[in-house]
């Protein structure tokens, strides 16, 4: 049984891990001027322009950096602290066979998860996509390690069912205070283009300032929301980049799509079970500390999801010459690494951490995991606050968007209640 210090530490690790998975998006928004640049439509790019802005990175190419620096510094991470390279090609070569290629096949699906899940946000809205599928990963999250220890039906495993609940609908509120968030801002945005084709001089600008707020909300992450507006007129106004419908069905589909592909992950480290042990044991070259033998799982599962990240993210920046990955100011890299790798890698490892060292083993992935991913979200919108982008909001938007912030605390509340009625 932990102690409790342990407990302590598998609730407060995994709250922090919560915080950064919330904050490393918030890199690829343009206001916050880090991995990519702020929007300037008075600036634009040309071949004969000799600031070395013209080189700077698109929203696509700075995300492929991210996937690539944080591939790199996890193997780096992960190599030595299973033991060193010889520990850790004893242990693979120790291993069956069909547990590595499972792996593998588990860290790819993974991949095509998280790119699934860029998707139901571009399609359904960063509200809807955001919380629909994090709240479908909560609950297999959850439900997956409390099955296979036979957990559901003791008095802790129900507790932490009701707190994934309580969690799942402040994520529904959530959903919809951004969905009326969304629908306002863009009747906000009809009515200044509207009145401004009615002013001498004034329409262009008003126009450019539409298609910069849309731009902005394409790459600012879980603080920015494009999700279900209402049927565009047919007009002869200049368009701006809003979003095309799509079906519910459509959006719904990838959002459950994206969150049954991400969930995978947790299949890795059943069928990786093998090789964990192995990694325990005395036996072979070096050693691997208690605390890095489940390295040896993320060392395949992090570079292997960024396959088909970096794939898309290239074949989407087609159009913009590949030098700008490299001819791009240094100072980009940098804050990709500190402000998105970091924080990215950091909250993995600490997940790791409390589900395998610190709470007690049966219920440790049950209990970790949904404080890991309703902190993630309720940490998005307290930075949304903090941020002011909830200024001019209606009283309606705000209202439910308090009410899934409280009932997200809540719900963490509970789940962290229930190792007081573990009885191993």
């Amino acid at each position: 049984m932990s102690s409790a210090g342990e407990i302590a530490g598998g609730f407060i690790i995994p709250v922090v891990a919560g915080i950064l998975n919330g904050s490393w998006n918030a890199a690829f928004s343009p206001a916050a001027n880090l991995a990519v640049a702020p929007v300037a439509s008075d600036q634009p790019s040309s071949e004969k322009d000799p600031n070395p802005r013209q080189y700077d990175l698109s929203h696509h190419h700075a995300w492929v950096l991210f996937q690539f620096y944080s591939a790199v510094a996890n193997i780096i991470l992960c190599l030595f602290w299973a033991g060193g390279p010889a520990r850790v090609s004893y242990i693979v070569s120790e291993a069956p066979s069909s547990s590595v290629w499972l792996i593998v096949l588990f860290s790819i699906l993974m991949g095509i998860g998280i790119l699934l899940f860029g998707e139901a946000c571009r399609i359904s809205g960063v509200g809807m996509g955001t919380n629909l599928t994090i709240g479908i990963i909560l609950i297999l999250g959850t439900l997956l390690p409390l099955g296979m220890n036979e957990q559901v039906a003791t008095p802790s495993g129900g507790m932490i069912i009701g707190g994934v609940v309580v969690s799942c609908v402040g994520l529904f509120f959530s959903m919809r205070s951004l969905q009326i968030r969304t629908k306002e801002e863009h009747i906000d945005k009809k009515l200044t283009v509207s009145t401004s084709n009615d002013e001498v001089g004034d329409g262009t600008e008003s126009v450019s300032n539409a298609k910069m707020g849309d731009a902005e909300e394409g790459a600012a992450g879980t603080t920015e929301s494009t999700g279900d507006s209402p049927e565009e007129p047919k007009t002869d106004e200049p368009k701006t980049n809003g979003p095309k419908t799509h079906s519910t069905f459509l959006k719904i589909t990838l959002c459950v799509l994206a969150a049954v592909f991400s969930s995978t992950l947790q299949f890795a480290f059943v069928f990786g079970s093998d090789l964990i042990k192995i990694a325990e044991s005395p036996d072979g070259p070096g050693s691997t500390p208690k605390s890095g033998s489940a390295a040896i799982i993320w060392l395949f599962v992090i570079p292997l999801s960024t396959i088909s990240s970096i794939s898309y993210g290239l074949y989407e920046s087609r159009n913009t010459p590949i030098k700008h990955l490299w001819r791009s100011p240094i100072s980009r890299h940098i804050k990709i690494f500190i402000f998105a790798c970091i924080p990215w890698i950091g909250h993995i490892h600490l997940y790791g951490i409390a589900a395998n060292l610190l709470l007690p083993p049966h219920i440790a992935a049950a209990v970790a995991w949904p404080i890991l991913m309703s902190t993630t979200v309720a940490w998005g919108m307290i930075l949304s606050l903090k941020l002011g982008e909830w200024k001019g909001a209606s009283a309606d938007a705000q209202t439910k968007q308090k009410l899934g912030l409280g009932l997200l605390a809540i719900g963490i509340v509970v789940v962290m209640a229930s190792v007081a009625l573990y009885d191993k």
